[in-house]
């Protein structure tokens, strides 16, 4: 069984402005309630897939901190703001709601898989890469992209995502 070809590491960083911006050039569906999690999916699949051939492809993503960072985002909106959240603020801020966006966006997106991460990466990026390889082995997809992606908690920073193509 021969071993994965694995791109180099893409690192992305934005603010929001311009994260939000890029991702709704990206998207060729309304992104009216995404968050920077779901943004960061967009742009980085976008920048990823840029002059790459059209084959079945897979991705995997996960964050840290993304979920927090989304769900503090909308208790703000209650607490500071006096701000209604309303369930489909709290739907869109679900990680895997990237995953329809993605496959409207880009046809040659197949499956989307959210995984949460917790302290070491070098653990979840080793456990990315292991289910990467066995899929590509089982013909399931013709490649994968690994990501990981990390939006600033305060929404006033940098987003962070970082991305890695893997195929046979």
């Amino acid at each position: 069984m021969s071993t994965p070809l694995t791109s180099s590491m893409r690192e992305d960083r934005f603010d929001s402005a311009t994260l939000s911006s890029l991702a709704r050039q990206h998207a060729s569906v309304p992104l009216r309630r995404a968050g920077p999690l779901v943004e960061l999916v967009i742009v980085g699949l976008a920048l990823t897939l840029d002059n790459q051939p059209d084959m079945p492809t897979v991705v995997l993503y996960g964050s840290r901190t993304g979920v927090v960072a989304t769900g503090i985002r909308l208790v703000s909106c209650i607490e500071i703001a006096r701000e209604p959240v309303y369930p489909f603020d709290f739907l869109a801020s679900q990680p895997i709601v990237a995953a329809i966006a993605l496959q409207k966006s880009f046809p040659c997106i197949e499956n989307v898989l959210y995984q949460p991460w917790h302290d070491d990466v070098s653990i979840h990026w080793q456990r990315m890469k292991t289910l990467a390889s066995a899929w590509l082995h089982a013909g399931r997809c013709a490649r994968v992209i690994c990501g990981q992606v990390e939006p600033d908690e305060s929404d006033k920073g940098e987003h962070i995502g970082r991305w890695q193509m893997l195929h046979l």
